[in-house]
């Protein structure tokens, strides 16, 4: 597998179960190292290396008996900075990610769309940079989903972010992605890419 993301590109990852889609993330995140090839971010090597980026998981995996800005500022804490070092640090981003007000609740008062935004945001601070998302939007209803469509663009769009995400869904992939990647086979590769542009059909190149 060969592939590159610029700098505030959103890549959407689509394939059948099974092909390498999460054991590719986990390649990415540093969480296994590959057989062969290397990783690099910003030229820098960093295959085998956790923490480089951030991951988000298809559930929120929010921890029920903290708060939510206990919840979101665990980035700041596994850097060994005190709780209220951590709160201060997480304190800015609320509002920026549509969760002020929802400090000092905990996970089971929020709705599935505002989990969604906590694991986010948690995900952002973890990483900064670079975004993984193993179907992120996936545990949503429908209409929940609308709306949290439009807040990540948006988002993504103010904070810059670079993101590939996985999804098997088409609507979600031609919504959000800037490219979709098609992966496929056995081992799985990279089969085909779709560049998603707003106002011509998208075409199919051979990777």
């Amino acid at each position: 597998v060969s592939l590159k993301i610029e700098r505030g590109e959103t890549v959407c990852l689509i394939g059948t179960s099974g092909v390498g889609k999460t054991t590719l993330f986990q390649v990415l995140s540093g969480l296994k190292v590959p057989d062969e090839g290397r990783i690099f971010l910003d030229g820098k090597d960093i295959t085998g290396k956790s923490g480089e980026v951030g991951y988000m998981l298809q559930k929120d995996l929010l921890l029920p008996f903290l708060t939510v800005e206990d919840n979101v500022s665990l980035p700041f804490r596994i850097l060994k900075k005190s709780k209220s070092e951590a709160r201060a640090a997480a304190a800015p981003y609320f509002e920026r990610f549509g969760l002020d007000g929802s400090q000092k609740k905990f996970p089971c008062e929020l709705s599935g769309g505002m989990k969604q935004r906590a694991a986010f945001m948690r995900t952002y601070l973890f990483g900064r940079s670079v975004m993984l998302l193993d179907e992120p939007f996936s545990a949503l209803d429908e209409i929940t989903k609308a709306d949290i469509y439009g807040w990540f663009s948006d988002i993504s769009s103010k904070l810059n972010l670079t993101t590939l995400f996985i999804t098997h869904s088409l609507d979600e992939a031609i919504t959000l992605a800037d490219r979709v990647l098609v992966m496929a086979g056995t081992p799985g590769r990279i089969a085909a890419e779709v560049k998603i542009d707003g106002k011509d059909a998208p075409g199919f190149y051979e990777s």
